[in-house]
């Protein structure tokens, strides 16, 4: 195998490996509510639970409704005690 063959394939495994720099779950919040706030409920549960999925949080049915109805109004919601972090 040649040296560049290497190489590229450090690349495509460093691909695989998530980022060591990862965004907190008050973080993911603030750019949720950014984004936001406003919308309708549906629209922002859906995005919401993509959005902390990519940091490894997972709602369930209760918080995710709670926690989309606090955005959309601008209310508080305290999302760190919910996850228990």
């Amino acid at each position: 195998m040649s040296a560049d063959r290497e190489v590229a394939g450090d690349q495509d495994d460093r691909q695989d490996t998530p980022s060591p720099i990862q965004p907190t779950v008050a973080e993911v919040d603030a750019e949720v509510r950014a984004k936001l706030t406003g919308l309708s409920v549906q629209s922002i549960a859906t995005q919401a639970e993509s959005a902390f999925a990519t940091i490894g949080v997972q709602l369930d049915g209760e918080q995710l409704a709670a926690y989309a109805d606090a955005v959309s109004t601008g209310s508080a919601f305290d999302i760190e005690d919910a996850v228990g972090r």
